[in-house]
């Protein structure tokens, strides 16, 4: 079994229309122009493992009110294993419009609902006894409100008392105490605030920094975006570049999450080979980044894009 953890999850509604006009009444006629999908870190990579053959797979986290349930029925629908704590909070809402003519792209993001310290206490039983079959697991994705910074840290330290290795794609304050815990591989992201261990990443040394800095703190291995690029930090500290070569980028919704899918299916079936699974998980995410898809077909999708992958050691 592949357990993923979303703590956060949210409803993703697209709409598609032909111009995005402030101020004036926009009306969709067909169900093309509406597209309604979960949500969040985590869930997206286990949909797309389950969709490129992986049999079990389950998605941990809170769901709240009645968008809740309509939630968990699509997370079902996509065959995943739900493994909720249901809160009385409903559930956040992701908006993105998107324009044909031109071509624009609007984001609107519920950031966060509440969870009560009891949900947490709940959540925390719920994980103890759902990763005990399990071989890989992600933590992934920000908290909601009513959530102690520290909640990584513990899932962490729960997954290492029962022998189980972690990857981690988190960040801010979340990230930082999850360190202490020695995650096996973090993904950070940041494009919200532009900071990694609370520094700010600017320059192509700010992200060499942040790397070394992240392997100091704890991470075993580290995959760090680097514009359309990954910068991969190896366990014996050696670094390198990764970057898609000869691509047409038509879309970056869940080109993430495809990366990290990519990833675990790899490692899944091959075992742990860390350059040759982030060679397969960027091709996975060239794969999405080069359609109007929000999630892998199959694996053949990820093999046709391997040629436009490559690797080479930096020298730092």
């Amino acid at each position: 079994m592949i357990t993923t953890v979303t703590l956060n999850p949210a409803i993703d509604r697209e709409y598609f229309v032909a111009e995005n006009k402030p101020r004036e009444h926009q009306y969709l006629y067909t169900e093309r122009d509406i597209k309604v999908s979960p949500g969040g870190k985590g869930l997206l990579s286990a949909i797309n493992l389950k969709k490129i053959g992986h049999s079990d797979v389950q998605n941990i986290g809170f769901v709240g009110g009645r968008q809740g349930l309509f939630f968990e029925k699509m997370v079902q629908e996509c065959g995943i294993t739900t493994n909720y704590i249901f809160t009385e909070s409903e559930i956040r809402n992701n908006i993105f419009i998107i324009s044909r003519d031109p071509v624009t792209y609007t984001h609107y993001n519920d950031y966060t609902y509440k969870v009560e310290p009891d949900d947490v206490e709940n959540l925390i039983k719920r994980f103890k006894r759902g990763i005990v079959d399990s071989d890989f697991i992600m933590i992934s994705g920000s908290i909601p409100e009513g959530v102690n910074f520290s909640i990584y840290q513990r899932l962490i330290k729960i997954c290492h008392t029962a022998g189980k290795e972690v990857y981690l794609h988190a960040s801010g304050e979340v990230l930082n105490r999850s360190l202490s815990e020695g995650p096996k591989v973090v993904a950070p992201y940041f494009k919200h605030t532009n900071k990694i261990l609370d520094k700010k990443i600017v320059s192509d040394e700010d992200y060499i920094w942040a790397g070394k800095k992240l392997q100091e703190e704890g991470a075993e291995y580290v995959m760090l975006p680097f514009h359309c690029d990954r910068l991969l930090f190896d366990k014996d500290g050696t670094i390198y570049q990764l970057s898609p070569n000869n691509f047409c980028l038509r879309n970056w919704l869940g080109a993430g999450e495809a990366y990290n899918a990519g990833f675990f299916d790899y490692v899944s079936r091959n075992g742990f080979d860390f350059l040759e699974a982030n060679k397969y998980a960027g091709a996975a995410a060239l794969a999405i980044a080069e359609t109007k898809d929000i999630f892998l077909a199959d694996r053949s999708m990820i093999e046709k894009k391997l040629a436009n992958i490559s690797v080479r050691k930096l020298e730092v």
